[in-house]
Formats: C-alpha cells, structure tokens, sequence
C-alpha cells in the first residue's frame, strides 16, 4: 500500500507519517495538506502538493460508507460479510458524504459560491435601463 510523507520543516526536514491515502485526503479537506504542502511518497523525493496529479479533484469527491443492515457496523463495499455479526451483505445501508476543501476560514466551494454571487451582483447593478 503506498504510504505518503508530509514534510513539516523544510531546514530539518522533519516529517510525518506515514498516511494511507485516504488519510492524506482527510488532511486535503481540512486544509491541513495545501498545494505547497511539501510531501513525498513512499521513499521517492519530496515535491509539492500541487504536483500531484488528481490529489485536490479526489479530495472533492463524494464519499460512501458502508454498513451493515443487521448491526449497523460499517463494512466494505458489499458483497461483503459483516465481522461483527457474521452476516453475509448482498446491500448495504450507504452514507453518501459530499466533501468540500477547506482552508482554515472558508471552504473552497464556499468561496467559489461567494464569487459567483458577487458576479452577479455586478451584472445586476450594471445592467442598462431599459428605454422608458
């Protein structure tokens, strides 16, 4: 499983870890990792955050957990049997969570909701008045 590093002093080289990856995207989304976040993976050199192609775009996407019909214990993705209650799961209750990046004020998508709206607040104030 790859294993990722999180360099949190640049001059002692410092660092944390190890991550699995859905850690690291845990990390993205509560804007502890940003694109200039130094990181490596497993024992490769260290580079940027933003240099990893999809980390943020995955960061973003939904979320699904599963869980088991029986005991409510979350399980893996079905068919699956239960390591709680033994049960074998054909369909599973889901949790679908939506995931935003957040970066320590206001989340990304947040932002980007704000932006849209001051836009078009200037377009309504500037919109020229019809003849009369």
């Amino acid at each position: 499983m790859t294993q990722w590093f999180i360099q949190v002093n640049d001059e002692d080289e410092q660092e944390l870890g190890p991550f699995r990856p859905s850690e690291l995207l845990k990390k993205v989304r509560d804007g502890e990792v940003t694109p200039e976040t130094v990181l490596r993976k497993d024992n490769s050199a260290w580079f940027s955050a933003s240099e990893v192609g999809g980390l943020f775009e995955a960061a973003m996407r939904p979320t699904i957990q599963y869980f088991c019909p029986q005991c409510d214990t979350e399980v893996g993705e079905p068919p699956v049997v239960c390591a709680y209650c033994g049960r074998e799961i054909y369909k599973a209750v889901t949790k679908i969570t939506e995931n935003t990046i957040s970066d320590g004020r206001q989340s990304l998508s947040e932002q980007a909701g704000n932006s849209v709206k001051k836009w078009l607040n200037k377009k309504r104030v500037s919109k020229p008045k019809e003849p009369e």
